[in-house]
């Protein structure tokens, strides 16, 4: 895109800045109140993949008490975020196993707590040698038409921090890896993203639909540099929370130049439930 023609796109309104201070990145912590079906002996949970060298993982997740297989996914791979799956309030166990080991030890396993009423999203982050897992709180309450709500999580492993500015405005500034910024509100429509952070740079091309609620998650991408998945939170037409399984780094975003930028992003909507 030429500066021409970026200097003409209609800069975003940042109605409230993502926040410098960050979300906790804590297995357990409370959602506000979720905009779904959702009562308050049940939540909503999704699960990530952001860990670059770790290969796809059948996820796995069991009640604490009495050890039921609750529900799985097969064949996860980097930078998948699953739709939310309903499950009553409590405690699981989340495992994830290498998809091509199903009987192996798991690479991670940890406890998770669903809240009444709530949603939250659990990741698996890092390299594969110091793999960690973090949960976040999801505001699933929807902005009204023409407002978008995004919140950004800082996921890539080349980076301890990065800056994210949109046709200059700032989206985020100096978020840590690991964490989440809090959501704002901007308005809806096409966004030119560019990120920094540590030396690496990357740009993406984001069409935030109105009335919905978006992470935007910071991850590798195959050439060293950043990246951006956008991940819908929450949509007008759901009925109950609805995120799309979606693709990202690793070499399988399109329109990648010779400078390993990403200029698009390839959404890749399939089921994961079996």
């Amino acid at each position: 895109m030429n500066a021409t023609a970026r200097t003409s796109r209609r800069r975003v309104a940042v109605v409230g800045a993502l926040a410098a201070t960050l979300v906790a990145a804590t297995v357990g912590l409370a959602a506000p109140q979720a905009a779904s079906a959702a009562t308050a002996d049940e939540g909503w949970l999704r699960v990530g993949h952001l860990s670059p060298d770790t290969k796809g993982v059948d996820v796995e997740l069991s009640s604490l008490s009495g050890g039921k297989k609750v529900f799985e996914l097969d064949d996860v791979t980097y930078g998948q975020v699953s739709p939310y799956q309903e499950l009553a309030a409590g405690t699981y166990v989340l495992s994830m196993r290498a998809s091509d080991a199903p009987d192996s030890t798991p690479v991670i396993s940890t406890d998770v707590t669903v809240q009444g009423g709530d949603a939250s999203t659990v990741v698996a982050y890092g390299k594969n040698k110091s793999l960690k897992t973090a949960a976040f709180s999801d505001d699933l309450a929807q902005p009204g038409d023409g407002k978008a709500k995004l919140r950004l999580v800082q996921a890539a492993t080349t980076a301890k921090k990065v800056d994210v500015t949109a046709d200059g405005t700032d989206v985020a500034t100096n978020a840590a890896f690991g964490t989440a910024t809090e959501y704002a509100t901007v308005d809806a429509g096409k966004w030119d993203l560019d990120i920094a952070g540590s030396g690496q740079t990357g740009t993406a091309d984001v069409d935030l639909k109105g009335n919905t609620v978006s992470t935007l998650f910071v991850l590798d991408n195959s050439a060293g540099d950043l990246t951006i998945v956008p991940v819908t939170d929450a949509a007008a037409t759901a009925a109950t929370p609805k995120g799309g399984v979606q693709t990202g780094g690793g070499g399988t975003a399109a329109d990648r130049p010779a400078t390993g930028f990403l200029h698009a992003v390839v959404r890749v909507f399939r089921g994961l439930f079996h």
